[in-house]
């Protein structure tokens, strides 16, 4: 499903982001990879920052784009598909983003243990979505770089 047929699903809406929002989720994107990248937390937690980091790099090219999911809360799963459309992501990195997705969904619903290894995978694939919505970014001249 590209962004044309959630918008006529009412999956997703048309919306300019509003002054300054870019920004705000760039900073919470930021807060997530600092918080993932704490030894001191436990993997779970560091999992679920790896996750929204992730889903926070969607929703940032979304928002850019106009776009908003009508319900953040149920379409996890098509906001990621829609890297494909924004960030023009290949399927093999959209399924990834998709496993982390349903990782962390089995360790809040089943208790699942998340090992460490699972985490670093998680953290690189996170980064490297990041750096390349900030270059997408710069490319359209819309932000300024993510702060350190």
């Amino acid at each position: 499903m590209n962004l044309e047929e959630g918008i006529q699903r009412g999956i997703f809406a048309r919306e300019p982001a509003k002054a300054g929002e870019l920004q705000q989720l760039l900073a919470a994107l930021t807060r997530r990879l600092d918080d993932a990248r704490r030894p001191q937390n436990h993997p779970d937690t560091q999992l679920d920052q790896v996750y929204l980091a992730i889903l926070t790099c969607a929703l940032a090219a979304l928002r850019n784009e106009g776009v908003r999911p009508v319900d953040p809360g149920v379409c996890q799963p098509e906001i990621l598909d829609s890297l494909e459309d924004t960030l023009h992501l290949e399927r093999l990195r959209i399924d990834t983003c998709q496993r982390i997705r349903e990782l962390r969904g089995r360790a809040i619903r089943e208790g699942v243990l998340v090992a460490p290894r699972d985490v670093a995978a998680g953290l690189e694939e996170a980064i490297w979505l990041a750096e390349r919505l900030q270059r997408w970014l710069e490319d359209q001249d819309r932000v300024a770089p993510l702060p350190n």
